[in-house]
């Protein structure tokens, strides 16, 4: 009984802590959304079904246990995408628990205790959510697939083992009481405080009563725990069990337990008579899909050189987080919120197109990969595929793919990705800012073999890296991070084996360097701050339809809602390259980008109150293409021994060119320390300071697309900013661009 009262006070301890933030109200899923993924007290990593409207159970898929069963309204969702708050994040259970079960090993094959339990993912055909797991003993391995569903007003769990042969045993309750006798076959009891619960056998097999003294350690998972370590309740007490044996000789193995409270023995008795299952035809799914929206508003990006629609986004959320081709004409695109929308005959008219729900209930995804047919998503807590395995146009099979790191629950415990590799593995890029070294591989680039779903550490020392990609034909990783703590401005890195980026990592690092350390493996471009706060996703321009640009990396910056545009090259083996504003305006902040196959760029965005940005809108999705006409740009830069030669999209004036006071040139640096963000360092270490760069000589080509600047007494490892407000075109054009940012790390020798 202790232990029941003691589930029973944390549940409302955890009701009015949330109480007491009236000004962030929790949000409740749908009444008709089947699942959700959120983490929980007792779980981060809790899968929480929803039985039917007032009865609901979470599942920890990390400790392999029904955490906790109510009944009332659902979970109250916390968190920015939900609220608008950073804090709180941990979701609590709405209504009264019914029953628990702790983190103990809850089956055995064999009779052996060291049997293992591995989570592998659920189905949620036939509208039932059917959890999907291993059970394995030495070489021997077992596949369990357990139905939940309400029935009656109980709880049913249905398992299936479809190859099954031997002896199991499967502990199905674990409560603070006494067992108590019913004298009913295949019927087992345990006398609560005030209540008795009940569990019915139906299937081969029996059900017995076991009183024992149960020894666990639980991590209670809370918002302040995320970052400085969650507490660990010890329990050491003797607890009644009912506990499920069968051995099968003909595979395969099935049986139901269904479960109720009663509120005293001769109730018990009577509701374990009378329940039947009711014979109720389980109605097919129909996919939800929505038309364009009629009163679309328009784009406000304006540029002559490219045309900018705003889809007409139906009455969605559609704050893209993860972007990528299923089709041709068929774009996916996760959402903060957990859903998967499908958007067809996306290379048509706006008005045209079709916008289909593919998934939702998942765990703020923050990248979206499809490969092989099938859509990857960078959950909070998992790598997951999702799958339609009855072509209804709907997921129904998502299985976990990889979960090798911790996750603490934090609002900020994004993963990022996945972006496949030149090998084919899946790279996810954590968060580290927001968590404690005990939490493993936050901060950390993970590299996840596509046969083994194991996950190898490779890279570490990131903060928020909110855009991961891969540029040139080698597939190099490529991570844009943020600024904060050990990062002075946001920055874009090459990611390497044993690469360190600059934040402060957690294990498999060692705790020393949690702190920080004295350098860092320079990024190959440092974003000017005045024009990109929050850098985020990114795509490299393969398509010559979408200008003079094809080669090059397009990066979208959050706060201020604009892209930027990326040219790198390689000095002494190690990219390094310039910056220059490309679009800006967009209706939200710019999150994720993807290339369509008519050679337009599709960008979605989005805000909240925790994710600021300057742009009017909530979410948004821009299409922009090419108009033909091609804009006066220094289209790419290369560095000399002695300075640059630039190359513009159309010939210069040579007579503006070749005007030495026509180029401004200054560097700059970012100082590596633990404070927040960094000002501006000049040559002579002075804050907020630069150093200007005397231009020696201009030479032009006789093609007049190349003007050579001779530099004097500039010094690698500052960031090269040059400007050209005097420079024309041969036609009297000034550049649309004028100023770009050149991360200079290395000078090539002579």
């Amino acid at each position: 009984m202790r232990i029941f009262l003691l589930s029973i006070i944390a549940l409302a301890t955890s009701l009015n802590a949330a109480k007491k933030k009236p000004n962030l109200p929790p949000v409740q899923d749908s009444g008709d959304q089947l699942f959700r993924m959120a983490p929980m007290t007792k779980s981060s990593r809790s899968l929480v079904v929803n039985l039917s409207s007032n009865l609901h159970l979470a599942y920890d898929t990390q400790n392999m246990r029904t955490h906790s069963v109510w009944r009332g309204k659902g979970l109250d969702l916390y968190g920015p995408c939900y609220h608008g708050g950073k804090r709180p994040f941990i979701c609590h259970p709405n209504g009264d628990l019914l029953w628990t079960n702790p983190p103990v090993n809850l089956w055995m094959l064999d009779g052996d205790p060291l049997t293992r339990a591995h989570y592998t993912g659920f189905s949620t055909l036939n509208n039932r959510v059917c959890l999907l797991y291993d059970l394995s003993k030495d070489n021997r391995r077992a596949k369990v697939r357990q139905t939940l569903y309400s029935a009656n007003n109980a709880v049913v769990r249905s398992y299936l083992l479809p190859d099954f042969i031997g002896e199991i045993s499967h502990k199905a309750h674990i409560e603070m009481g006494e067992p108590i006798e019913l004298n009913i076959p295949n019927v087992a009891a345990i006398q609560r405080g005030e209540d008795v619960l009940v569990c019915i056998l139906k299937g081969k097999g029996n059900l017995k009563f076991k009183l024992d003294v149960i020894k666990y350690t639980e991590e209670q998972f809370s918002e302040e725990g995320s970052t400085a370590g969650n507490k660990f309740e010890k329990s050491e007490s003797k607890m009644a069990q009912i506990v499920y044996s069968s051995r099968s000789d003909n595979k395969p193995l099935q049986f139901k337990l269904i479960t109720l409270t009663a509120p005293d023995k001769a109730t018990a008795i009577k509701m374990a008579h009378d329940w039947k299952e009711p014979q109720t035809a389980i109605k097919p799914t129909q996919p939800h899909v929505q038309t364009a929206n009629p009163k679309a508003r328009r784009s406000f990006v304006l540029d002559p050189h490219y045309r900018i629609e705003a889809l007409a986004l139906p009455d969605i959320n559609l704050f893209a987080t993860g972007m990528d081709w299923l089709s041709k004409d068929q774009l996916a695109i996760c959402t903060y919120t957990g859903e998967v929308w499908i958007v067809e005959k996306t290379n048509g008219p706006v008005n045209e197109m079709k916008y289909r729900r593919f998934a939702r209930g998942m765990n703020e995804p923050m990248g979206l990969l499809v490969k092989d047919g099938n859509i990857y998503l960078g959950n909070k807590a998992e790598l997951t595929r999702l799958t339609d395995t009855d072509n209804d146009g709907e997921a129904d099979l998502f299985e976990r793919i990889c979960s090798d790191w911790d996750y603490t629950g934090s609002y900020n415990s994004f993963s990022y990705g996945p972006v496949l590799d030149s090998k084919g593995n899946f790279i996810l890029a954590n968060a580290g800012h927001a968590g404690h070294w005990g939490a493993r591989h936050m901060g950390w680039a993970l590299r996840i073999d596509p046969q083994s779903n194991k996950a190898v550490p490779f890279a570490s020392g990131f903060r928020e890296p909110n855009g991961i990609g891969t540029y040139g034909s080698n597939r190099d990783i490529f991570v844009a991070d943020n600024q904060g703590a050990w990062i002075g401005a946001c920055k874009l890195s090459h990611v390497q084996e044993g690469g360190f980026y600059g934040h402060p990592t957690s294990r498999p690092a060692p705790k020393d360097e949690y702190t920080g350390r004295e350098s860092l493996d320079p990024p190959a471009i440092w974003f000017p701050y005045k024009w990109v706060r929050s850098a985020s996703g990114m795509i490299e321009i393969t398509d010559e339809r979408f200008g003079p640009f094809k080669g090059q990396l397009l990066v979208g910056d959050f706060q201020n809602a604009v892209i930027t545009r990326v040219q790198m090259e390689k000095v002494d083996g190690q990219w390094q390259g310039a910056v220059w504003p490309f679009l800006k305006g967009f209706q939200s902040g710019v999150n994720r980008m993807a290339m369509g196959n008519d050679g337009s760029l599709y960008v979605g965005g989005g805000k909240v109150k925790a994710w600021a940005a300057n742009a009017p809108a909530f979410h948004s999705l821009e299409r922009i293409s090419f108009k033909g006409k091609i804009p006066f740009e220094a289209n790419r830069v290369k560095v000399l021994p002695d300075g640059f030669e630039l190359t513009f999209t159309q010939p210069v004036d040579r007579k503006s060119a070749r005007i030495i006071d026509g180029f401004d040139v200054w560097q700059y640096k970012y100082k590596f320390h633990k404070t927040y963000g960094s000002p501006e360092f000049d040559h002579d270490g002075k804050k907020d300071s630069f150093t200007v760069i005397d231009v020696k000589e201009v030479s032009v080509s006789k093609d007049g697309l190349k003007v050579s600047l001779r530099l004097d007494d500039w010094k690698p490892g500052y960031v090269t900013a040059v400007r050209g407000l005097d420079i024309r075109s041969k036609t009297g054009s000034k550049l649309w661009h004028d100023t770009f940012y050149y991360t200079l790390n290395r000078i090539p020798k002579k």
